[in-house]
C-alpha cells in the first residue's frame, strides 16, 4: 500500500474545516437576508461544450449551479463573470468569448439580479474544483442537470434557451 501525500491528512482536514465554515456563512448570510431582503448583483457563466453544460457543486448548497458569485463593488458583470470563471473552475476565458444572455430576476430571501453569460467551447475545457468552495464539476445535458436539480437562475435560463 501506498502511503499518502505529505501533507495530504492535513489537506483534507484544512479542506473539511473550510467546507463547514463556507456552510455556516452561507446559513448565517440566508438568516441576514430574511430580515433584509437585499437587492443583490451577480454573474453566471453557462460554459457549453458538445451540446452540454457545466455545472458544479457548491459545499454549502444542495442544487447544482453554474459558476457564478456576486458582483464586488464597482465591479462589471462581465468582469465578475471571467473572475468567477477563474476562481471556481480554473478556466480563463478572454472577455470577447463571452456572451451576455440576459439578467434573470429571482425573488426569494433576497432580490436577486443574475447576469447570465455564456462561453461556448470547441474543446472540451479542463476544469479544476478546490474542494472547498466547489465540491464537483462535470458536464451534463440540460436534461440531466434539471433532474439533478439546479438553482431557480439556471432553471429559468434553460428553460429560455430550449
Amino acid at each position: 500500500m501506498g502511503a499518502d501525500a505529505p501533507g495530504a491528512a492535513d489537506a483534507g482536514l484544512a479542506d473539511r474545516l473550510w467546507r463547514i465554515g463556507l456552510q455556516v456563512a452561507y446559513r448565517a448570510q440566508l438568516l441576514w437576508w430574511r430580515v433584509r431582503r437585499p437587492r443583490i448583483f451577480g454573474a453566471y457563466v453557462a460554459v457549453w461544450h458538445g451540446g452540454r453544460v457545466l455545472a458544479i457543486r457548491n459545499s454549502y448548497r444542495r442544487r447544482l449551479s453554474f459558476p457564478a458569485g456576486r458582483l464586488e463593488q464597482g465591479e462589471a458583470p462581465l468582469d465578475a463573470a471571467l473572475r468567477e470563471l477563474r476562481e471556481e473552475v480554473g478556466i480563463d476565458a478572454r472577455p470577447e468569448a463571452l456572451c451576455y444572455v440576459d439578467e434573470f430576476v429571482d425573488v426569494g430571501v433576497a432580490e436577486d439580479h443574475a447576469h447570465v453569460f455564456e462561453l461556448h467551447c470547441d474543446e472540451r475545457p479542463a476544469f479544476r474544483v478546490d474542494r472547498r468552495e466547489v465540491v464537483w464539476a462535470d458536464f451534463l445535458t440540460p436534461a440531466d442537470l434539471l433532474d439533478r436539480g439546479a438553482v431557480s437562475v439556471v432553471r429559468s435560463y434553460l428553460a429560455r434557451s430550449r
